[in-house]
């Protein structure tokens, strides 16, 4: 069986959802339930009447081929008078035996017949109730259908909540884009800040005069080069430009995401330990808060 088609191209999906479906199969009521949290791998789990469990393995097919991520409670009910009815059966054999030995006893001793219906069926070893149990084969495209239905419902809510984390993480990343540029955009400031301070120093020992011009400028140079957070930026923008083509594929991308997220952060803590400059390190505060708050999102995504 393919992946469900749930009419939509949302291309996330949330790990949390539910999903419920009913139908009535053979006089049986079939009712299935299922729900979905965010969890590392895929684990499903079904509570389920005894007399289903030869099932297990088709319909744990059935949901690992719609849902790859997530932890996943399948419930199964069955209900109805044919789970359970009764029926009346005769030993026809023993009543031929009783019959013979009574007839037998009237002529030897001479008594009445006076055998009747109603004295029969109280024999209980001839008659007698058994409960019917429907089968499961009575019953298995119905629970089959059913399960189906239930996926169904259950990728809907999960695609719905999708779109929702795709908006909140895209409108963050945005945001992030914004607050990187600005970052880089500093840089030239760092770089005279340092030449600023060198000068400063000198200019306070009477030095500034005495030093070579082309030594000022390769010392700001080395500063600026051990400070320098260019490539930390260019891995930024890269990861950016993966997160946003991995929330447009199909498919289980939720570890690629947490993946990217680990770089960010990695990244930030790189420029926030190199920058000495005030606006600089907020930014890296503010940005390590997304980061963050995407992480949170991206815990929850198939």
């Amino acid at each position: 069986m393919d992946r469900i088609a749930i009419g939509s191209d949302i291309m996330i999906m949330s790990m949390t959802g539910y999903g419920r479906a009913s139908t009535e199969c053979n006089g049986v009521q079939v009712t299935v339930e299922i729900k979905s949290v965010n969890h590392r791998y895929f684990d499903v789990s079904f509570r389920m009447p005894k007399s289903l469990l030869q099932m297990e393995a088709t319909l744990k097919k059935i949901v690992q081929q719609n849902v790859h991520r997530g932890k996943v409670d399948v419930y199964i009910q069955l209900e109805g008078s044919a789970m359970n009815s009764n029926e009346l059966h005769a030993d026809w054999e023993l009543l031929d035996q009783y019959i013979t030995l009574l007839k037998k006893a009237g002529e030897r001793y001479e008594l009445k017949n006076d055998l009747s219906i109603s004295q029969l069926i109280k024999l209980e070893d001839v008659f007698h109730v058994q409960q019917r149990e429907t089968t499961v084969d009575e019953v298995e495209m119905g629970i089959i259908g059913t399960l189906e239905e239930a996926v169904n419902a259950l990728l809907s809510m999960r695609s719905s909540e999708g779109l929702t984390l795709n908006e909140d993480i895209h409108s963050k990343l945005n945001e992030m884009k914004e607050k990187i540029e600005l970052i880089s955009g500093m840089t030239n400031d760092v770089t005279k800040a340092f030449e600023a301070r060198i000068r400063h120093k000198l200019a306070e020992f009477n030095e500034l005069e005495k030093v070579d011009e082309g030594r000022v400028l390769t010392e700001v140079a080395l500063l600026a080069d051990k400070a320098s957070i260019d490539e930390e930026i260019t891995r930024l923008r890269s990861h950016l430009t993966q997160f946003h083509d991995i929330l447009t594929t199909d498919g289980a991308i939720g570890r690629k995401l947490d993946f990217l997220v680990q770089e960010m952060n990695r990244e930030l803590n790189t420029i926030g330990s190199k920058s000495t400059h005030h606006s600089i390190s907020q930014y890296v505060v503010d940005l390590k808060s997304e980061v963050e708050k995407i992480r949170e999102q991206v815990q929850n995504i198939e």
